[in-house]
């Protein structure tokens, strides 16, 4: 994989970056105060799209098994990609027929129908994506490529910004339009350009030597290997982003911090990321092998959560900044370690199935943690009635399950995974015929 060749397939990675910071960045706040529905309603909708995971497996096992034209992934990517960019043009119409109907239960419903569709888009492309890095790539360069293709989707983040900004400058129906009708086209035109030629056609693989799908799920529920990967990567994914929900408003409840302050938390999160990103696909990854790089992330993560843990309750904010740079740089160096160990999880011949399965571990975790962060922070106001305590206990149950998470991550073993998939398809297989 030369490096021209990594940063084009990372265009799709920048596409996806740009359009999270349309829907839960700019959207969801047009909903709110704009539109002025309620923002339960908002998260319920707009999160429906975690829901849509459940695609992820079957539809990913398909792409293994029924290619169309000798290509595996690029007509899944391509299929994935329109419905995520239709729903992408439909956002802002669906959010004007919320607010018209009072957010009433049919026009939720809706609603909640599009960000489904989306999300099948999103989790449909996503599976296939990740297969086809796992297709083009070995086992030695995974890191370098996903720390590449996962930096340009956090220059997407940026870009995303910066164009909501110039078409956002001031809000009116037309311009949210005109927003996500150009979002959808660089959807659109970005994947395309980013996937177009990079796989190569191949015969399809007989239908008789792959397994069904039913046999594909009992394989992913009876292989410990998988279940001690796929507990250890919901895990980690659901206490690194439990505190997306609470860090902005932690500064503003215990320090007084001004929306700019609590904002310009993202940028020293972001800094800490790319910097873990950078040091994990560059050569951390590769001299403690991935699986280390990835316990080493999650440790300097639960360190930079208890930190914050320390300055919430001893209202100490000098620390907080620190924290949450160290906190991105957990996670840069979780993610690159992670991801890369993920695309090793699997075997030639179903690649899509088990990226399926990690794509709906990670789903599940997101949209849990994002109801996660507020669930604690209620629970340690209940308790102690001190906004201070209530957040240190949300970071401290995430520094808690991260260090905890470890256990699980001692137990994953690309070889013995290998072994024993193998061995269980072949059974499989025979116990069918």
């Amino acid at each position: 994989m030369t490096l021209p060749r990594i940063l084009r397939l990372g265009l799709r990675q920048f596409a996806a970056g740009m359009l999270s910071v349309l829907t839960l960045g700019i959207l969801n706040r047009v909903m709110k105060i704009e539109l002025g529905l309620n923002l339960t309603l908002v998260s319920l909708v707009i999160g429906a799209h975690y829901f849509a995971a459940v695609v992820a497996i079957p539809l990913g096992h398909r792409s293994d098994r029924r290619p169309w034209r000798g290509y595996h992934r690029t007509p899944y990517i391509a299929l994935g990609t329109a419905l995520t960019a239709l729903a992408t043009a439909l956002a802002p119409f669906v959010a004007f027929f919320l607010a018209r109907h009072s957010g009433s239960l049919s026009a939720a419903a809706i609603g909640m129908g599009l960000f489904l569709l989306m999300g099948a888009g999103m989790y449909v492309a996503g599976t296939a994506y990740l297969s086809l890095i796992t297709d083009l790539t070995v086992e030695g360069e995974r890191s370098k490529v996903v720390a590449i293709t996962w930096a340009m989707m956090m220059a997407g983040i940026l870009a995303g910004v910066f164009l909501g900004v110039r078409v956002m400058s001031y809000y009116s129906p037309e311009r949210l339009v005109t927003l996500f009708l150009v979002m959808a086209g660089l959807v659109v035109s970005l994947t395309a350009l980013a996937v177009w030629g990079q796989e190569r056609a191949e015969a399809a693989r007989p239908a008789e030597q792959a397994p069904s799908l039913k046999q594909a799920l009992r394989l992913l529920t009876i292989s410990q290997q998988t279940r001690f990967f796929f507990a250890f990567l919901f895990g980690g994914i659901f206490f690194l982003f439990v505190q997306q929900m609470a860090l902005e408003p932690f500064g503003g409840d215990v320090f007084g911090l001004d929306v700019k302050e609590t904002t310009q938390f993202n940028a020293y999160q972001m800094v800490g990321v790319l910097v873990g990103m950078g040091m994990s696909g560059g050569w951390l990854a590769k001299r403690l092998g991935k699986k280390t790089a990835t316990g080493l992330g999650a440790v300097i993560s639960a360190i930079a959560f208890a930190l914050l843990a320390w300055a919430s309750a001893g209202w100490y904010l000098p620390l907080v900044r620190p924290a949450i740079f160290i906190m991105g740089l957990g996670m840069g160096i979780f993610t690159v370690g992670g991801l890369a160990l993920m695309m090793d999880l699997t075997v030639k011949e179903q690649v899509g199935l088990f990226m399926g399965a990690w794509t709906l571990a990670q789903a599940l975790a997101n949209g849990l943690a994002s109801a996660g962060g507020g669930i604690l922070h209620d629970v340690g106001l209940g308790l102690w009635g001190s906004e201070a305590r209530a957040y240190a206990l949300v970071f401290l149950v995430e520094a808690g399950g991260l260090l905890g998470i470890i256990a699980l991550l001692l137990q994953v073993d690309v070889a013995k995974f290998r072994a024993e998939v193998a061995k269980l398809s072949w059974h499989l297989l025979a116990e069918a015929t």
